[in-house]
């Protein structure tokens, strides 16, 4: 299977980008992995979240390709660990070979990201910085893929 993150900005914290490496790694051997950076906009003022959004929403459309659209936003599906591997496996099994999943700016997604996605998630019901939200979704599918091969990874 191959995994695409679709992120609006970069990760800055060197400690996150060395734990996206990590979990990189270690997802590997269950497919191929990559991380798709677009440029986020300056927030000047909270009252132009909208257009920010719309703008950030933008260039993901330009750079969303094919595969299975999976917008994380806090409104969405929570899963648990066992729940999120079922879900990937199921999508394995309806012969979906790419899953990309976009995670928004500081801001957010616009509402027309998450209208075009065909499945929305939540990794939490708390906020977490949308550079935290990379290593999290990193870690969950790691976690996902040994209990789907029977790995002693989930407890």
């Amino acid at each position: 299977m191959k995994i695409q993150l679709l992120c609006v900005g970069r990760t800055r914290e060197p400690f996150l980008r060395d734990g996206i490496e990590k979990y990189l790694r270690y997802l590997r051997p269950y497919g191929d992995i990559e991380i798709t950076e677009v440029r986020e906009e300056r927030i000047a003022d909270l009252k132009d979240a909208p257009s920010v959004r719309r703008r950030e929403a933008e260039r993901i459309g330009r750079a969303l390709t094919d595969g299975m659209v999976i917008a994380l936003d806090e409104r969405g599906k929570e899963f648990t660990s066992h729940e999120f591997a079922q879900f990937l496996s199921d999508s394995l099994d309806r012969g979906v070979r790419k899953m990309v999943f976009i995670i928004g700016g500081a801001l957010g997604l616009d509402e027309s990201v998450t209208t075009r996605a065909g499945t929305v998630i939540a990794l939490s019901r708390w906020t977490v910085t949308h550079e935290m939200a990379r290593i999290v979704l990193l870690e969950q599918l790691y976690r996902a893929f040994t209990i789907i091969k029977g790995k002693p990874y989930h407890y």
